[in-house]
């Protein structure tokens, strides 16, 4: 197969989309009957937060719908409400866009101008001539050859671009009318008049038959269509007056005609103020009502208008109503009394029959209001012809239906659908709840029901037999299953196609005919059986368009068109020839919330094109109308804001058409919250527009789809961005954007500057640096060499106080070891002289005992004897000089302390300076005793006068002072 796609982008220029393109499909439209109501959008003034009566409309080329609101002029880009003029405090009446010089001009109580810029307000009432009569308000605004018309019942203002004049009539004014490139006026005695080159001529070609108030001129076939407030309908030309459209005329008498418009397609909206708005084809005769019956808020229509994509606008008393009047959709519930959510209609002779979620509803051939069929009570499904006998599934089994009546003929644990067995045709087979039904078809030609086929149990609302004669059942929750009928069709044998077969999941399943090959819906997409091989495919050429996306229905009608809704898209694919399709994207993707996904059905079986159930009925859906050339509305970015400042960084200027690109802009970092605000201007199925985003240099890439047209971004840090934005229209394409260059400034220390200066800085760092390194490593050489003859130095610094060491050592072992030697033997000699001492003193002892004893002895030998005695003690008894000798050595060893202690203490005693000597030895008490030859108690009588003599407090200790000393 070959497949197009077919993106819908139509001729962009609004004129020629609105004149040519509409018309064409205008008169095709009403070439066959289209049952059903418009799809009708209303807006509240909670909606859009003004007042009543909205009475004229107009906007700015494809974009922006502004109206004139009794509090103001309201502005709608398709996403939200504006309301502006508000302060000046008095009601707009009328409006007109020139998009030439890009204002929006305006009519009021007292008072006309314009509006440009960003809602410049500039009056024009101070270029009225002064002689002008006084005006009430401006009911209508004109713009026709360069020139500006301003009118009011009490004259006719015209505007040139410099000056205003004024247009003035004896009886005034009723209205005002173009028609045809010629501008008319009717007087208060109800004479039409044409208003050219600045003058008021009675026109010979057009006369009118009274002082009716005229509602609405048409130019049609060489003449004029003059229609009244009253209804009242006339054809006038040259020739004269004659009545016209009878039946139209009737419809309309007493309904009160406020405003007629004639649309692209050539047809009528008449505005009324009683039944809402007339449709009326002037080929056809066709006449379409729209009231509140019809989804309309109100029944007092004041004024319509038809945008550049062909929507019509209906200002009325109490709101706004977008009429979809191009649309290949029409609604089908309650307005033929039919309840509940639809499920499939099939279309016979005597008329058609609806299955609901409530039951069987039939629409009478010719007849306005179905009828519920008794009996039918409960959920009905599927409908089915078999030998000529019209089948409809339910809750409760299954109904024969026939000349709007149904009778049961089987009841079973609730029936989906039934069809007929090809391999078989005597047999037909129902999807029940819990499995299949076999059914045989009797001699009457009608289904006789046998029995539930054993072996199944699965609920079965999708099947479909394939070339072999199986049975394949898609269940939704469980998967695919293959089912082989025994010979005598009351039992099978079942087996599940699982992963292996070529199935992506196992679930969600649905099962559809495409031009007698079965082709299998899938949450991973649409694959198909290949029966020869009996293994599941993937359906390549369908698959380029739907992707991956979750295949929710697929169905082909009678002209060969494949019907698809899936995930995220609904269109059909039109057979161009036998292996060549076109996609073409539908309108019902904008009512994509009005199916019910698990129980979506189509019906083919009707005329003129098919129905979709829908939550609330059905929609109407006529393919060959969808073909219509779209025109694809742009998505602009609106404003961006530095919320964080509160500053508007830019703003589009709401009467100047679209821009080719938009000027880079420049942020500072300041910035910390950066809105960006966008419109789309698309008014059809707004409550449903969806946007993404994307900031390039930020994002990964577009983000998931929002109702939001307003995105924020925070804390941007310096950089280039690119944010770009991304609609869905009404048929499902996907619109984008222009971008935005968006440069966010670094903060100063993070500019260019700063960078230049960092890496001059930088350089000049390196520099140092590099020169401080090899300083460094110079110095760290020098450092390292002298470390070195530091360490060397050290070395034999420590090598020498070793040596050193050693040497004191060994001088302070000798010099102990000396003066140890040395106390030992000042010990001895201490001893040693003491001895000497005493025993010198104990020969003088014996000596003076000698001689006592040689004095008083009487013999001579006797006294020779003691005397030689005596010499020899004399000569060996040299006591004063051996203390003499004793005090030398002493005084040698102890520093001269006996020489120094004389010196500070006079009046020591020998026997005193002795027992100092003897301390100063350390000898003990016992031993200065035995040298001193005196008793213990005697050291200490010669310690306490010492003590005395030495000036010692009681508290010194005179050994340790005689050591010290």
């Amino acid at each position: 197969m070959k497949f197009n796609y077919f993106h819908g982008n139509g001729i962009h220029p609004h004129t020629k989309y609105t004149f040519c393109v509409l018309l064409v499909i205008g008169i095709c439209q009403h070439c066959l009957a289209f049952t059903g109501k418009y799809p009708v959008q209303n807006f509240t003034s909670s909606d859009y937060k003004a007042g009543i009566q909205n009475i004229d409309f107009a906007q700015n080329r494809d974009m922006t719908l502004f109206v004139a609101n009794n509090l103001g002029i309201l502005s709608y880009s398709g996403q939200s409400w504006g309301k502006h003029a508000v302060l000046t405090g008095k009601k707009q009446r009328s409006l007109a866009f020139d998009e030439k010089s890009g204002r929006l001009y305006f009519g009021s109580q007292g008072e006309f101008g314009y509006f440009d810029g960003d809602w410049n307000l500039v009056s024009l009432q101070d270029k009225i001539p002064q002689t002008a009569p006084d005006f009430d308000e401006v009911w209508d605004v004109f713009l026709l050859h360069s020139k500006v018309y301003f009118c009011t019942f009490q004259g006719i203002y015209v505007y040139d671009g410099q000056s205003v004049s004024v247009l003035a009539h004896p009886d005034g004014f009723n209205r005002t009318f173009r028609t045809s490139g010629k501008l008319f006026a009717q007087s208060r005695q109800g004479h039409l008049l044409e208003i050219k080159d600045q003058e008021l001529v009675i026109p010979t070609y057009l006369r009118n038959s009274g002082k009716e108030t005229i509602a609405g001129l048409i130019a049609q076939d060489g003449g004029f269509l003059v229609m009244y407030n009253s209804g009242k309908i006339e054809f006038a030309n040259s020739f004269g007056v004659t009545g016209k459209y009878d039946g139209l005329s009737r419809v309309l008498q007493g309904k009160y005609v406020n405003h007629v418009l004639q649309l692209s397609d050539t047809r009528l909206a008449i505005s009324t103020q009683t039944a809402g708005i007339f449709l009326f084809d002037l080929q056809k005769q066709v006449i379409e009502n729209i009231s509140t019956k019809e989804g309309l808020l109100s029944n007092v229509c004041l004024r319509a208008f038809q945008d550049h994509s062909g929507n019509l606008w209906v200002g009325m008393q109490n709101g706004i109503a977008l009429i979809d009047i191009n649309s290949p959709m029409r609604f089908i519930n309650q307005d033929i009394n039919i309840q509940g959510s639809g499920y499939e209609a099939y279309q016979r002779e005597e008329g058609t029959y609806y299955t609901t979620s409530n039951g069987i509803y039939f629409l009478a051939k010719n007849t306005s209001q179905s009828v519920f069929l008794k009996g039918t009570e409960g959920p009905a499904y599927g409908m089915q012809s078999i030998s000529g006998r019209l089948y409809a599934g339910h809750h409760t089994g299954l109904f024969m239906l026939a000349n709007g009546q149904a009778k049961r003929i089987a009841s079973t644990h609730g029936l989906w659908q039934v069809k007929q067995l090809q391999a078989n045709p005597g047999y037909a087979i129902g999807g029940t709840y819990s499995g299949l039904y076999l059914f045989k078809v009797n001699e009457k030609m009608e289904l006789q029901g046998i029995g539930k086929i054993s072996g199944f149990d699965e609920s079965s609302r999708f099947f479909e037999e394939d070339r072999e004669g199986r049975i394949w059942v898609g269940q939704f929750y469980k998967g695919l299953y293959q089912i082989t009928l025994l010979p005598d069709l009351t039992a099978a044998s079942v087996y599940k196609m699982t992963l292996a077969e070529g199935l992506p999941v196992e679930d969600q399943i649905i099962l559809s005919r495409i031009d007698n090959e079965l082709y299998i819906g899938t949450p991973k997409g649409l694959y198909m059986l290949d029966q020869n091989n009996n293994r599941i495919i993937k359906s390549e050429a369908f698959s380029r368009v739907i992707g991956e996306q979750q295949v929710y229905l697929l169905a082909q009608d009678y002209q060969k068109n494949v019907h698809v809704y899936t995930e995220g898209m609904a269109g059909f694919f039109k057979q161009i020839s036998a292996d060549n399709y076109t996609f073409v994207p539908s309108s019902l993707f904008q009512q994509r919330y009005s199916f019910k996904r698990n129980l979506l059905n189509i019906s083919i079986n009707i005329l003129n094109g098919v129905l979709f159930n829908a939550n609330e009925g059905f929609i109407h859906y006529r393919p060959e109308l969808e073909n219509r050339l779209a025109e694809e509305k742009p998505l602009m970015v609106r404003k961006i804001v530095n919320v964080a400042e509160g500053s508007i960084l830019y703003q589009r200027n709401p009467f100047e058409a679209k821009p080719d690109t938009l000027l880079p802009l420049t942020v500072s970092y300041r910035a910390k919250v950066l809105q960006f605000e966008v419109e789309a201007f698309q008014f059809n199925g707004v409550s449903n527009q969806l946007f993404r985003y994307y900031l390039k240099g930020f994002d990964e890439g577009y983000g998931e789809w929002t109702h939001a047209p307003i995105k924020e971004y925070t804390n941007l840090r310096e950089g280039n961005y690119e944010f770009s934005a991304q609609t869905k229209n009404y048929l499902g394409q996907i619109i984008t954007s222009k971008p935005v260059l968006l440069k966010v400034e670094p903060p100063l220390y993070r500019s260019l500057l700063a960078r230049v200066f960092y890496v001059a800085l930088g350089i000049l760092m390196l520099v140092l640096v590099s020169r401080l390194q090899k300083q460094r490593y110079k110095q760290k050489t020098l450092a390292i060499e002298e470390a070195k003859q530091k360490e060397l130095l050290k070395k034999q610094q420590e090598l020498t106080e070793i040596e050193q060491q050693k040497d004191r050592a060994l001088r302070q072992v000798e010099e102990d070891k000396m003066k140890s030697e040395l106390r030992h033997l000042n010990s001895l000699m201490a001893a040693s002289t003491m001895n000497l001492v005493v025993k010198n003193e104990f020969m003088e002892t014996i000596k003076q005992e000698l001689e006592e004893v040689k004095r008083k002895g009487k013999s001579i030998e006797t006294k020779q004897a003691l005397e030689k005695i005596v010499r020899e003690i004399d000569t060996t008894l040299r006591l004063q000089e051996d203390w003499e000798q004793f005090e030398y050595h002493f005084d040698q060893v102890h520093g001269d302390f006996l020489n120094r202690l004389r010196e500070h203490f006079h009046d020591l005693t020998p026997n005193e300076q002795k027992l100092c000597a003897l301390l100063r030895l350390n000898l003990s008490t016992k031993e200065i005793s035995n040298l001193m030859s005196i008793s213990l108690r005697g050291v200490e009588i010669a310690r306490y006068r010492l003590r005395k003599k030495l000036g010692l407090d009681l508290g010194q200790n005179l050994s340790k002072f005689i050591l010290e000393y």
